[in-house]
């Protein structure tokens, strides 16, 4: 025998010995790469642990402590990826803080989940469904509290806290228009699977908490959220319930009409700092973006539902007693109603609580109406479906808001 054909048969023989002992050893390494990709303790592909650890309470059925300290996006955004799509919602909300009173009570389905957060501007408004949309979830249904700082197309309409990559994401992939983003590289994240240091703190991690130690995050710091045990009615903070709305603490719910009135006239001097300083008139870029939004979830077999969520009666006659501070706020209602009645678009509710009979004592304050003051308007959407199906949907020209100063304020 040759020397090249030794060569080669050394060359076979020791391949064949590294090939059986990584046939040995491959099912280890796939066992690491799975193990640390679930249990991911640094929220590398499921989530950062906060956010993470609310969505498991909830989808176990459980309310969920400190709503406060939630990440609320991070919330809805690991909702839409983490709920079995057997049980995903069929009807989904979205809008701001003044969405979030809309329970499955109000609602009128179990099947429900409220992705509003608070300070919602136009882009959590779209990413909050889309994110639904991308993981293949769609709702039947889509309930948009509409506020109205969607129309408003100044930088000032946009929250700090929204996902600028994510709309970006949403405006490119779905919209065709053009913006900066670029498609992650997610190459260096997947080596972390690959890593023996991170599976071994992602082991160090499950065992803690098989053992029962408390939850905490690469720093050490523990995961505030808990399931709300006892009567959820008597809290003292205000929790996350399981359909995505907020019950806020016994005593935000329980205020008096002079304590609620006192909130109302706060808001008067702060009003335009909610996503509307310098709000003089509508944007055709967001009026535009609007009506692409609506039908691109139109396009995706989800009928919309518009809801103008009132605002407490001083608040409101406060605004057209000073209307030329406000006067983007007092053409928003026209434009949408208008926009409802063309595109036979289903809407409910007004800004204006005068044109729904709305009592001081349906608010808890200036900016948020109570679950009891939703249903004066709000039939629920089962209600809403029949009427689609017969026809019989109000027409939304039918409520004409007051958008004068004709009725000051009474002092």
């Amino acid at each position: 025998m040759n020397h090249m054909a030794k060569t080669i048969l050394r060359r076979l023989y020791y391949g064949t010995k590294i090939l059986c002992k990584f046939a040995m050893i491959s099912p280890i390494l796939l066992f690491m790469v799975y193990f640390s990709y679930k249990v991911d303790r640094s929220g590398l592909f499921q989530g950062a642990l906060g956010p993470r650890t609310v969505v498991d309470l909830m989808l176990s059925g459980h309310d969920v402590t400190n709503f406060e300290q939630m990440d609320e996006r991070g919330v809805v955004s690991l909702y839409a990826q983490d709920v079995p799509e057997n049980e995903r919602p069929s009807v989904i909300g979205i809008g701001s803080s003044r969405v979030l009173q809309f329970n499955r009570e109000v609602i009128g389905t179990d099947s429900y989940f409220s992705m509003g957060v608070t300070g919602a501007d136009v882009r959590d408004n779209m990413t909050s469904y889309y994110v639904m949309v991308r993981a293949g979830k769609a709702p039947d249904v889509l309930v948009w509290s509409v506020d109205p700082w969607v129309l408003y197309g100044s930088e000032k309409a946009f929250d700090s806290r929204a996902d600028s990559e994510l709309y970006n994401e949403f405006l490119t992939k779905v919209l065709g228009v053009e913006t900066d983003y670029e498609e992650p590289d997610k190459v260096e994240l997947w080596k972390a699977l690959a890593d023996p240091a991170y599976f071994q703190g992602n082991m160090d991690y499950y065992m803690a908490i098989r053992s029962g130690a408390a939850v905490t995050d690469d720093e050490g710091n523990e995961i505030p959220f808990k399931a709300v045990t006892g009567d959820v009615y008597d809290n003292d903070a205000s929790i996350k319930r399981s359909d995505g709305s907020v019950l806020y603490s016994k005593e935000f719910r329980e205020q008096n009409q002079d304590q609620i009135l006192f909130n109302a006239m706060s808001a008067c001097n702060t009003f335009n700092s909610v996503h509307m300083e310098g709000f003089t008139e509508l944007s055709a870029k967001q009026e535009q973006a609007f009506d692409a939004f609506i039908r691109y979830a139109q396009s995706n077999g989800t009928t919309v539902i518009l809801v103008l969520c009132p605002w407490h009666p001083y608040l409101y006659d406060f605004l057209l007693w000073q209307e030329d501070d406000h006067q983007g706020f007092l053409q928003v209602e026209n434009w949408i109603r208008q926009y409802a009645h063309d595109n036979q678009v289903p809407l409910y509710g007004s800004y204006d609580p005068l044109q729904l009979g709305m009592e001081e004592m349906d608010f808890f304050d200036g900016l948020h109406c109570k679950d009891i003051g939703l249903k004066k308007f709000f039939p629920g959407v089962p209600a809403i479906l029949q009427q689609i199906e017969s026809g019989s949907v109000p027409d939304a020209l039918e409520i004409t808001p007051r958008t004068t100063a004709a009725e000051r304020c009474p002092w």
